[in-house]
């Protein structure tokens, strides 16, 4: 009678060995743009990402690009052929395209002018930034682990991704664009990453 108590309790006994620890999860990594020592734009990756410029910031969800300020919604439609389209309520304001390439972007307005482009050098340590008519606005460089931008003179932190970088210092796009372009960027890399 023993023995049979104890063949009946082994499965029970061996069953108990504990669960196994969960890994620890990924800390979001954020990206900052620096004037000098003040912070004067950040992103936080993960889902949703999280941006800030001076004192708006959005939430942002997606693929598809959703975000809720207030009274105020932002939305992304993206078509492979022509990008994001940026709503803001339900009025068309601005097109990112492409919206994953890692060496160009561009942000358009409604009439599909160029607001800004951005090219990454062959080597992909630089990129330019130019306007609708190819003038240079900006050089962004990798400097050790943050990019350096000539004028405004900011360092970006966080990210190598040089077109990220131009999008969120781009101080000729509003900052809710930016914020929106940002986080798509993230989002659509993280989505690709899984």
């Amino acid at each position: 009678m023993l023995f049979r108590s104890l063949y009946l309790m082994l499965p029970a006994v061996l069953g108990c060995q504990g669960k196994a620890d969960k890994p620890a999860p990924v800390q979001p990594t954020m990206i900052e743009v620096h004037e000098g020592t003040q912070v004067v734009a950040s992103v936080r990756t993960g889902r949703p990402c999280r941006a800030t410029i001076g004192p708006i910031e959005l939430i942002v969800g997606g693929p598809p690009i959703i975000s809720q300020s207030g009274d105020t919604k932002w939305s992304g439609e993206t078509t492979a052929q022509a990008g994001t389209f940026y709503s803001h309520n339900d009025d068309r304001v601005a097109r990112v395209f492409p919206v994953s390439d890692p060496q160009t972007g561009g942000v358009y307005d409604v009439n599909g002018v160029a607001l800004i482009r951005i090219a990454t050098s062959t080597a992909g340590d630089t990129a330019t930034v130019t306007s609708s008519s190819s003038a240079l606005l900006r050089t962004l460089a990798k400097h050790g682990e943050s990019i350096v931008v000539d004028s405004p003179k900011l360092t970006v932190t966080g990210t190598s991704d040089l077109v990220l970088a131009a999008l969120l210092s781009a101080p000729e796009i509003v900052p809710e664009v930016r914020m929106l372009a940002s986080c798509e960027r993230v989002l659509v890399a993280m989505q690709k990453g899984s």
